[in-house]
């Protein structure tokens, strides 16, 4: 199966509202690229050493769950980071970063005639990642990717987050309420870090993380306190991930990042790889993308042939996937003149060995 075939990125971030999109994406090195798989739409890029996915899904622990668990089945990244905002509960400054490493379903319970019983759910971060998360908290470091430098520079602590299903705008509503009374030492509260746990939970060979950047104290929410902090609370929650992920082990066998290709070169690849044999036919095209499923899985329809064959090799491109093109085409045809031109091509840009 396609899941079983490889990584197509190192580490797939989920956001939430666009204030954390913006600011997670602002890291991604310049040329990122835009795919569509089964109607979730993904941002791709690199950063350093790793590739990375970024996903806007919207609030809530139930879309949460799902679109990482669709991300972790089709782009199978190593590292599942949840990156945003939350309210503050204790201990956090406006503008602080909290790192989970422990998310309380502190909505959970018995509901009986006397009252309503808690009974919680706790879901662990990877302790792997929590670990590297100490030491950067332990570093001023992450606070040199801060953009724009903030007046006060922000702490990062690592505890515990709660998650449920309702926005707490009040520490003396009801559901702030609930929360001192069964989720006490709670840094902060959210709404998705439930759902990316539960995804990461079923699929114990990915790691996750949820990092939040502390945009209320659950008594000063409203709109325009929202426009000003949230913005810079996702700014500190994204620099902090992004030196996590600075530092995180470069997976074993992944080859080193190639150089980008210009336009042009792009373009006159593009024309060989439509000169093997019987690769404009939709048939064959299926074929050859059946044999590249770690690439295929990125790829969204185009219009026309030399737009699917030009995404065909952006992606390639992305994913280091070059030789695995030049090994399918090989499969399909042959001994075909035009694959090899286009393998001699791939040498002369030192994107591909020798045979």
């Amino acid at each position: 199966m396609a899941a079983q075939q490889g990584r197509a990125v190192d580490v797939f971030v989920l956001t939430a509202i666009e204030p954390e999109y913006r600011a997670v994406v602002r890291h991604l090195e310049p040329g990122r690229t835009r795919r569509t798989w089964e109607g979730a739409t993904y941002e791709l890029g690199r950063f350093g050493r790793h590739t990375v996915a970024v996903q806007l899904a919207g609030p809530g622990n139930e879309l949460a769950a799902a679109l990482c668990e669709r991300a972790i089945r089709h782009l199978r990244p190593d590292v599942l980071l949840l990156v945003g905002v939350a309210g503050g509960r204790k201990d956090a400054a406006l503008g602080d970063v909290v790192v989970a490493d422990t998310v309380y379903g502190y909505e959970s319970g018995r509901d009986e005639e006397d009252g309503f019983r808690p009974r919680i759910k706790s879901w662990p971060s990877s302790f792997a990642l929590v670990q590297k998360a100490r030491l950067v908290a332990a570093d001023a470091g992450w606070q040199q990717r801060i953009f724009p430098v903030p007046a006060r520079l922000p702490a990062a602590h690592v505890g515990a987050l709660a998650a449920g299903a309702k926005l707490v705008a009040h520490a003396r509503s009801a559901s702030g309420r609930l929360l001192s009374e069964s989720a006490g030492d709670a840094l902060a509260v959210e709404m998705e870090a439930l759902g990316l746990l539960t995804a990461a939970r079923i699929n114990p060979s990915v790691q996750a993380l949820v990092v939040r950047g502390v945009s209320d104290l659950l008594g000063d929410k409203d709109r325009a306190h929202d426009a000003v902090w949230q913005p810079v609370a996702a700014a500190h929650a994204a620099a902090f991930a992004f030196e996590l992920i600075s530092v995180l082990d470069v997976v074993p066998g992944r080859a080193a990042v190639r150089p980008r290709l210009s336009v042009r070169q792009l373009s006159a690849i593009t024309g060989l790889l439509l000169e093997v044999p019987g690769l404009t036919n939709p048939v064959t095209w299926q074929q050859l993308l059946d044999l590249l499923p770690e690439v295929s899985v990125l790829i969204s329809r185009q219009p026309n042939q030399r737009q699917e064959a030009l995404a065909l090799l952006q992606t390639c491109e992305f994913t280091d996937g070059w030789s695995r093109l030049v090994e399918a085409l090989d499969t399909l045809r042959p001994d075909a003149p035009s694959v090899e031109a286009l393998r001699e091509e791939l040498m002369r840009h030192q994107l591909v060995s020798q045979k």
